[in-house]
């Protein structure tokens, strides 16, 4: 139990007419007596109702409720909070119904302010904004529930503490699993190169159409249905996709809301969607601080799976040693893959990233995924208006071709780049794979 505002205002009322009283002993000596035995009066009259009022609302045993999650919470996406309150007891209740939130989620609609008359249940809740990925650990429901008179305030502790996971933003992919192949790339803007010559895999015999070639006719096929029957071929499927993913401080950097690690597992989660939607299969390995691995995977349950594997992933504070995790991938994965490292390079790990590309090259196909640092171009694009503004714009500019000459060397050795800002990495990374799969070099 503790004061309400009501009572702290009334105290603060008797202290302030106490004050009255001693002034009026000064300037009004025939009506001190009469102020006084009025004050006493008053502060007789407070206590007495206090008292009584602490004794009928220090129980609120009536009181129930319980706390309704989401099955998934996403990372930077609002979230309704169900809470569930019913007053079992015979007594109005006047309340504040908050909640124990984790350190991962936020809200700004806490306290609720609700009304329970008896047998009375409702329904409420509030929005919360997930703002770490990892498991989520919720606490105790609580109330603040008011006394009869409003005097005093009990807090109850309701419901039970309840776990939730704090995925990356994997909305995009939920919108996009109704959708076929073709449909997901054009929603997301990819713009689909054109196959040269037929995929490998044979898919289907159909009936022949205009502007298939001879070289798809089935000749037997045809004879045996008296019509022609053309072959139908697909992009070859069953291959290997490795996500070399960098957990080094580098990746800490923050791009807007999130940082330049969560657009990385964003565009990671959104390309292996499209991979795994191809039949092909989809495995990551961690450096830098972090050595999780997940074997490649394929098939409906594979993003899940990997959803699971990814969400408490986070970058920490360790040098990016990119040979050590070339070495470290050589020796687990012998098959042929497509190894996408997804990093922030800088000029200085020119001699590390090259050595590291060359020798991964020599057995898989390596695309090397940079995250630009969107505040260069802001930088760059700023008007030079004094000494220290010049000197800025130089040490951008000098820092950009030095970058880009790191770009330039790995071009030169016929590396895969996509180099786009963190928020527009996801559509870089899916339309360089889907160039990759209609070219047949994957």
């Amino acid at each position: 139990m503790k004061p309400s505002p009501l009572l702290i205002r009334l105290l603060l009322i008797a202290a302030t007419s106490a004050l009255v009283v001693s002034a009026a002993r000064i300037w009004w000596p025939t009506a001190a007596e009469l102020f006084t035995s009025l004050w006493w009066l008053g502060m007789s009259v407070l206590g007495f109702a206090a008292l009584l009022d602490f004794v009928t609302g220090r129980r609120s045993d009536g009181l129930v409720g319980h706390r309704s999650l989401p099955g998934n919470l996403a990372l930077g996406v609002d979230q309704e909070i169900g809470l569930a309150l019913r007053n079992q007891g015979s007594r109005t209740l006047v309340l504040q119904a908050s909640d124990q939130l984790p350190p991962e989620l936020r809200s700004t609609e806490l306290p609720l302010h609700v009304q329970l008359h008896p047998g009375q249940e409702i329904q409420t809740g509030y929005k919360a904004t997930p703002v770490r990925r990892g498991l989520a650990a919720f606490g105790r429901m609580e109330a603040l529930v008011s006394s009869p008179w409003q005097l005093w305030q009990c807090r109850v502790l309701l419901g039970e503490p309840q776990d939730a996971k704090v995925y990356p933003n994997f909305l995009g992919i939920s919108s996009l699993q109704a959708l076929s192949t073709e449909q997901s790339l054009r929603y997301m803007g990819v713009h689909q190169q054109q196959r040269r010559g037929e995929g490998l895999d044979f898919r289907q015999l159909r009936e022949y159409r205009r502007g298939d070639s001879q070289r798809q006719v089935d000749w037997r096929a045809s004879a045996r249905m008296q019509k022609l029957i053309s072959r139908e071929y697909q992009d070859e499927r069953d291959q290997e996709i490795i996500f070399l993913l960098d957990c080094g401080r580098r990746m800490r950097a923050r791009d807007g809301d999130l940082s330049h690690f969560d657009h990385a597992l964003n565009a990671l989660l959104l390309s292996a969607y499209v991979a795994i939607r191809q039949g092909d299969a989809v495995g990551l390995q961690c450096f830098a601080g972090n050595h999780s691995r997940l074997p490649p995977v394929k098939g409906e349950g594979a993003i899940n799976l990997l959803l699971n594997h990814v969400y408490d992933l986070h970058s920490g504070t360790a040098h990016s040693d990119y040979t050590a995790a070339a070495e470290q991938l050589l020796a687990r994965q012998q098959r042929r893959a497509l190894v996408i490292l997804l990093t922030n390079v800088r000029d200085e790990d020119s001699e590390d990233l090259t050595a590291a590309v060359q020798q991964l090259s020599r057995h898989h196909l390596v695309m090397v995924a940079c995250l630009r640092e969107r505040v260069l171009d802001e930088l760059l694009e700023k008007p030079v208006a004094d000494f220290d503004s010049a000197l800025l714009n130089c040490a951008g500019k000098d820092f950009v071709q030095r970058r880009d000459r790191l770009l330039q060397q790995l071009r030169a050795r016929n590396t895969i780049l996509a180099d786009a800002l963190p928020s527009e990495m996801h559509m870089s990374l899916v339309e360089t794979y889907w160039q990759l799969k209609r070219s047949g070099r994957l």
